[in-house]
């Protein structure tokens, strides 16, 4: 068997298929900073995919307008998820009327200069069906939305003293 040894300069270089351990190191390094890299560009171009978040916050806080303030369908500011009638029945009709739902909307947060969110609010039985009956509902108002909208939705328990029932507030709302 042939040993070839290659000197060069004064250095002596043994052809024996064994890796040095600075070449090691270095495909490590360049190994790792090349996942390191992969890993911030995907969560750099992250927001730019999907408003998913946005929709579900603007849904939530709508909600939130809507059972606990008397600006909503509460019966008071210290009367949380406790619903009144008569105001849900207004809201029923702002929302289902087109001059009164983009006061609605505005009313609400959902116009700004640049974006148009769109709303629907419906109360359900704790059965997941339309209170007090599917066929006349007592609120099932705003847009309609479409399968292909990214869409943010909300849910709150609340309680119609009225009626003496515990109901299901769901709050949609898309671009």
């Amino acid at each position: 068997m042939i040993i070839m040894r290659i000197e060069t300069a004064g250095f002596n270089l043994d052809i024996k298929g064994q890796m040095s351990l600075d070449y090691v190191i270095g495909v490590s390094i360049f190994i790792l900073a090349f996942f390191f890299l992969l890993s911030v560009l995907s969560n750099l171009l992250l927001p730019f995919q999907f408003n998913s978040d946005e929709t579900r916050s603007m849904a939530d806080r709508i909600s939130t307008v809507l059972v606990e303030t008397s600006n909503g369908v509460a019966i008071g500011d210290t009367s949380p998820n406790i619903v009144d009638k008569d105001k849900i029945i207004q809201l029923n009709s702002d929302l289902n009327n087109n001059v009164t739902y983009e006061s609605r909307r505005d009313q609400l947060g959902l116009l700004t200069s640049t974006l148009k969110y769109n709303i629907n609010v419906s109360l359900l039985c704790l059965n997941n069906t339309l209170y007090p009956d599917p066929v006349n509902p007592i609120l099932l108002g705003g847009a309609i939305p479409d399968g292909s909208s990214n869409m943010g939705q909300s849910v709150r328990i609340v309680y119609l003293p009225q009626d003496s029932k515990k109901l299901i507030l769901v709050v949609k709302v898309w671009l």
